[in-house]
């Protein structure tokens, strides 16, 4: 690293996840209740009232057979829920990845598939790093 490198310190943090990726990090959240629901995950863009691109994230999970209530509080104690709209579900999910102060600048499409361009302050980046 360049000495005059470390006379600078970053604004932001930038990281590319792909919706594989998502999906993995997802699974391993749900923990135990992985194996009660089938995981899917897309993401959504529209404009808001102000005319800014948002793009949400969405992990819907539906119900393998046999969904008893005692799944049910399995899956609730992992945070994630059916029962929930698939946009808090993805928000959730990526506020265990990047903390609270994170975006998502961009989404993009590659032959490999969809991923995002999530930024964080610098910041944020060290304290969950420690």
């Amino acid at each position: 690293m360049s000495q005059y490198l470390n006379r600078i310190e970053p604004e932001d943090v930038r990281f590319l996840i792909d919706l594989t990726e998502l999906k993995e990090v997802v699974i391993d959240l749900l923990g135990d209740a992985a194996s009660l629901v089938h995981v899917e995950v897309s993401y959504d863009q529209f404009q808001d009232p102000y005319d800014v691109t948002m793009i949400r994230p969405m992990v819907k999970l539906e119900e393998v057979s046999d969904f008893t209530e005692e799944n049910r509080h399995t899956l609730l104690s992992s945070g994630f829920s059916i029962d929930k709209e698939p946009f808090d579900n993805g928000d959730y999910a990526l506020k265990q990845i990047f903390g609270q102060e994170y975006t998502i600048v961009e989404a993009n499409e590659d032959q490999e598939g969809a991923f995002f361009t999530v930024e964080m302050p610098y910041r944020a980046y060290v304290d969950l790093k420690q």
